[in-house]
């Protein structure tokens, strides 16, 4: 063997040797990128948890598990600064409604490889608290017929929470727990509540934080149905103005019909919602293309006779609708034939062109 050739093998075993040692690091760097991560099956309910990068899925992960153990302190698979850390850590208390038991006061420092846990409930309360909220949630999805779909699943859970639940003050108003267990909730409660049982149905939703009207911070859902992602305010449609029925003005809609709705962007980014042929009114033929067409709809109605709810096609019918709910004589007995009632209270919601006939 020459001398040049002996070089070039030195060279190519240099090269392989060289070659292994890159991808035994990088597949180093891969696997502790990923330690802790949520299992495919979890994350795929997981919208948030989708947007974050591999290194962000594994401090999600090991926190996730760590709190569900109820350690105090939390080894992180890393070493994080206090804004990725706040940013994992406030998005999955958010997400994650079954630890109602976090504190709502938490430690950071400018890195960290470790987190101290502040727990609000003791240890041995939680199973029995968890059990609670379970024979409700459980309640509410057995209810869903077997052949339903994905759509029909997320409106019985929406129902199911709204009926169960007033919106009052109570000692676990923002959590899933007080909604569910106690029927006491503010509008945390009821999106945690509505997010713990669609995941527990096996639906992909969230909750999505963010402020109504410009001014007022809210919270509300975003879920899924064949591939496909809706608005969803089961507070809004609970609301003290019905007078403790359920209506479905905020149930399955679309961006266009949500502009009052604004999300907080700094967790994450909210899917698009651009469908609407499954909102409540357009799947049951609600649709009011005619001021006229409403007298005979009422009188027709097969749903719950004290509740009567429609979606108006455009702005003009919804004014021509708001001046015959204060003249029509043939509106007035078409209701009556419905409920026996004589008269009745109309609300509008024009930002998405609903209207709600409560008879009385």
């Amino acid at each position: 063997m020459t001398k040049r050739s002996k070089i070039v093998i030195i060279v190519i075993l240099l090269s392989m040797i060289a070659a292994l040692m890159f991808m035994l690091l990088f597949n180093i760097g891969w696997i502790r990128s990923r330690k802790g991560a949520l299992p495919r099956e979890e994350a795929k309910l997981r919208y948030p948890y989708q947007q974050l990068s591999p290194t962000e899925k594994a401090l999600y992960g090991t926190l996730y598990r760590g709190i569900e153990a109820y350690e105090k302190t939390i080894k992180l698979p890393g070493t994080f600064d206090r804004k990725t850390y706040e940013r994992v850590y406030l998005l999955l208390a958010e997400q994650e409604p079954q630890f109602f038991y976090l504190d709502s006061v938490y430690e950071t420092s400018e890195l960290m490889d470790t987190a101290n846990m502040r727990y609000k409930i003791p240890q041995e309360q939680i199973n029995e608290m968890r059990a609670a909220m379970n024979v409700r949630a459980d309640a509410i999805i057995q209810k869903i017929p077997s052949d339903a779909d994905e759509i029909e699943k997320l409106l019985k859970i929406h129902d199911g929470i709204a009926d169960h639940c007033d919106y009052i003050d109570g000692t676990y108003q923002d959590e899933a727990y007080g909604c569910l267990a106690e029927g006491e909730a503010k509008c945390e409660g009821y999106a945690k509540a509505f997010l713990y049982t669609a995941r527990r149905a096996g639906l992909n939703a969230m909750n999505v934080t963010g402020v109504i009207n410009g001014t007022e911070n809210h919270v509300w859902n975003i879920a899924e149905a064949d591939g496909k992602y809706y608005h969803i305010d089961v507070t809004w449609d609970d609301s003290q103005q019905y007078h403790g029925h359920t209506t479905h003005t905020c149930f399955a809609v679309p961006d266009e019909l949500f502009g009052d709705h604004a999300p907080d962007l700094s967790a994450y980014q909210p899917p698009a919602c651009t469908d609407d042929t499954q909102n409540y009114y357009v799947r049951n033929a609600l649709i009011l293309n005619h001021s006229s067409e409403l007298p005979e709809k009422a009188a027709t109605w097969l749903g719950n006779p004290m509740l009567l709810e429609f979606r108006m096609a455009d702005e003009s019918v919804m004014q021509s609708v708001a001046d015959m709910l204060a003249t029509s004589v043939e509106l007035r007995d078409a209701v009556q034939l419905t409920s026996g009632a004589v008269t009745y209270r109309a609300y509008m919601d024009e930002k998405r062109k609903a209207l709600v006939i409560l008879p009385s």
